[in-house]
């Protein structure tokens, strides 16, 4: 019998790599606006945080902060963002996004529901109290993986919590 480690491991391994080749590869939600998932997300964030700054995207996508200012230029030159700074305050960006990010984020929300629908059918058949349990192992395991790679990053003299957001913007 395999232990329940190994079990949990290979499923992992197996979201993570079927997630990589995903994210690897845009889709089209409105014609002529193909977005990679991350591009795609990042949006969604910024729409339900409107005025997220630079490092609160960081952290709540786990995406670089340098990545982030990247992206988010990119996505503004689209059209599908806009970006600002608050009175007395030159140095922090801050973003919301723009008429056409939103009907791309609907666009996204409908590709979602249709095509999740077999998985959250299956979700929604569990009991409440198993679904907080997949919820609470899902962030236990994310908190985790940030801890170890921060830890691997400290030993090897990385930025990677700074890059993370984890500093003031």
């Amino acid at each position: 019998m395999t232990d329940w480690r190994t079990e949990f491991d290979e499923a992992l391994l197996r979201v993570y790599s079927y997630t990589h080749l995903d994210n690897r590869m845009p889709k089209e939600y409105l014609p002529g606006v193909a977005l990679l998932p991350r591009e795609m997300h990042t949006i969604e964030v910024i729409l339900h945080h409107p005025g997220v700054n630079t490092t609160e995207l960081s952290r709540i996508t786990g995406i670089p902060k340098g990545t982030v200012s990247k992206m988010t230029r990119q996505l503004e030159e689209r059209g599908l963002l806009e970006h600002f700074r608050r009175n007395g305050n030159r140095k922090e960006v801050h973003y919301r996004g723009t008429a056409l990010g939103r009907r791309v984020f609907d666009a996204h929300t409908d590709f979602h529901r249709v095509n999740g629908r077999a998985f959250y059918d299956r979700f929604d058949a569990l009991a409440e109290d198993q679904k907080a349990l997949i919820v609470d192992t899902l962030v236990r395991y994310a908190d985790y993986m940030k801890e170890y790679c921060d830890s691997r990053a400290a030993r090897h003299g990385c930025r990677h919590t700074e890059e993370r957001g984890e500093t003031s913007d």
